[in-house]
């Protein structure tokens, strides 16, 4: 005789009871779709720049009531009295173009524009020595004035020194004024008692050296008078002596 289970009797009978519990639910799925309306994004401004457009500053003197009243506005000079001064350099003294006077032999003469290139290829400083006298000899007399304590210079050979000796020392025409620029070229001495005197630290080449010499009866003169001597030499290496003088009156 086969023995009756319990266990699969109790089983249909708790799945019904557990079904009975349960709520049931409907899920509804709608397949119609509904249309999104898209809003433009707009970027966040933190601040609003204003362009202006620019200013034209223009003023049309035709289309102006009240600038057309005005006749001469600006007055321009015919004859500009700038136009007839020239500048050398920057520490140069302003040149008239024109003689402004007649002295000594006729008129003043206009000096050369300064040649920079052809005193920049001068040497400024040299190993050799110039010495020498400096004095005036009397025609009447036959004696020597010596020049005592006076300033001498060494100019160098050039175009704008050259002119200069030639019309002012020899031609005896006074000269417009000289460019500032030539002193930095020149070397300067005071000669002594004796009238001895020396250069040193001088560069070889060729030089204009000159003096000038205050004398009055001793040379011939009724008044004191300033003469000017000036001599062309050549400056090699070591020391070359001068005998600078002059015959007066």
């Amino acid at each position: 005789m086969l023995k009756f289970n319990k266990s699969y009797l109790l089983m249909p009978l708790l799945i019904f009871s557990f079904s009975g519990c349960v709520e049931k639910r409907v899920i509804t799925i709608n397949t119609a779709r509904t249309p999104r309306t898209y809003q433009p994004i707009r970027p966040h401004i933190s601040h609003t720049i204003r362009r202006e457009e620019p200013i034209k500053e223009e003023i049309l003197i035709k289309n102006n009531p009240v600038l057309d009243e005005v006749k001469e506005v600006v007055t321009v000079p015919k004859n500009r009295p700038v136009l007839d001064i020239k500048y050398s350099g920057e520490n140069s003294q302003p040149i008239t173009t024109e003689p402004t006077s007649s002295e000594l032999n006729g008129e003043t003469m206009q000096r050369m524009s300064f040649p920079e290139d052809e005193y920049r290829k001068l040497k400024k400083y040299g190993d050799s020595t110039v010495t020498g006298n400096v004095y005036l000899e009397s025609s009447i007399t036959d004696d020597n004035i010596i020049g005592r304590n006076v300033k001498l210079y060494l100019n160098p050979v050039t175009s704008y020194s050259k002119q200069w000796y030639e019309q002012s020392y020899l031609g005896g025409y006074k000269m417009s004024p000289p460019d500032r620029r030539l002193y930095n070229y020149l070397k300067f001495t005071t000669s002594n008692s004796d009238g001895e005197f020396s250069f040193f630290g001088v560069p070889p080449g060729d030089y204009y050296i000159g003096a000038k010499i205050t004398c009055s009866d001793e040379c011939g003169f009724n008044s004191p008078k300033i003469i000017r001597v000036v001599k062309r030499i050549s400056v090699d290496y070591g020391t070359t002596n001068v005998d600078l003088s002059k015959i007066v009156p």
